[in-house]
């Protein structure tokens, strides 16, 4: 096997200068182009107008808690709370289960 150096090669830009050597300019679109008075609407619109929504604070009976509640006003019904039924009724749970335990005849000592 022969390995000869080949000589006459010249070397050209590396890494990103390569890249921006090559690349070809970009034509003009026409939204480059455009006048401020031609250029497009916002890609996101926000309402903010009034909803049929209501957010209120009530207290829990059953555990004492704050519940944040989100109300329709139209229907009166919850559309949404925190924290939500199912963890107030484990909280309620528990604490009924702490109540009874600690009333009972139960021997702290081991």
């Amino acid at each position: 096997m022969d390995m000869r150096t080949i000589s006459g090669v010249a070397q050209g830009p590396q890494g990103l200068d390569a890249l921006a050597a090559t690349a070809a300019p970009a034509a003009p679109t026409p939204e480059s182009t455009a006048t401020p008075s031609n250029s497009l609407e916002p890609a996101v619109k926000v309402d903010i107008g009034k909803d049929a929504h209501e957010a209120r604070f009530v207290r829990d009976i059953d555990t004492r808690a704050i519940v944040f509640q989100v109300v329709d006003q139209t229907s009166g019904d919850v559309i949404d709370q925190l924290p939500s039924e199912a963890a107030l009724r484990h909280r309620a749970y528990a604490q009924t289960g702490a109540q009874s335990a600690g009333s009972g005849n139960l021997s702290r000592v081991a």
